[in-house]
């Protein structure tokens, strides 16, 4: 059966995820999404300041880092962010951790990243908080800024897998304050999980509210 909405009765504790898990959690795959490695180069960003949303343990922070960009990352869990920031020291590497909901607080400075990413993140929102994460991102970004999302597909036959969204759900939530650059069919490849059916969003902004 398809399911188009997380089904979450209350928010999910991620601290607890992470401060209990006796090994490597499913989304915190070890290696940079590839799908950020690819998107990225493509794109004519008027400045080098990026923000991720839902950091983890900071392995794609990270790797933008090691590209040049300057990087704000943030985190609802404090364990994953201390993880996060440990590496970042091991790499000798500056990058501005923050613990944040994006649902609280435009986490940045308004109009002030180019460019942001989250994995897996928009779509464990709540039909009632999509609005909320959309505009804050719309926030954060300069005019000509991107945003770059990946989500769950409501397209995916196993019960089991991160939320799942269908097309016409993501391109409401975002409409009218992002033009659609790209929604396409691709796959969360989760190391001894497996594959799962998912959306590559590029959404580039429109207006500033």
């Amino acid at each position: 059966m398809k399911v188009e909405e997380p089904i979450m009765t209350q928010p999910r504790n991620w601290e607890n995820d992470y401060r209990t898990s006796t090994g490597t959690l499913p989304w915190d795959i070890g290696t940079p999404a590839p799908e950020l490695i690819a998107v990225l180069p493509t794109l004519e960003l008027p400045i080098k300041k990026v923000l991720e949303i839902g950091c983890g343990t900071g392995t794609n922070a990270i790797w933008l880092a090691q590209q040049g960009y300057d990087v704000t990352a943030t985190e609802l869990a404090p364990t994953a962010l201390d993880t996060a920031k440990k590496k970042a020291g091991d790499a000798k590497l500056t990058i501005n951790f923050k613990l944040s909901n994006i649902c609280e607080e435009v986490p940045v400075e308004k109009h002030s990243v180019s460019f942001v990413f989250d994995r897996g993140v928009f779509h464990v929102m709540s039909a009632e908080t999509r609005s909320t994460f959309v505009d804050h991102v719309a926030r954060s970004l300069t005019p000509g800024g991107y945003w770059l999302s990946l989500t769950g597909s409501a397209d995916e036959t196993k019960a089991e897998g991160p939320p799942k969204l269908t097309a016409a759900t993501i391109v409401n939530a975002v409409e009218p304050l992002f033009e659609i650059y790209k929604l396409e069919r691709t796959s969360f490849d989760i190391p001894n999980v497996g594959r799962h059916l998912s959306w590559l969003s590029l959404f580039r902004v429109r207006v500033h509210s």
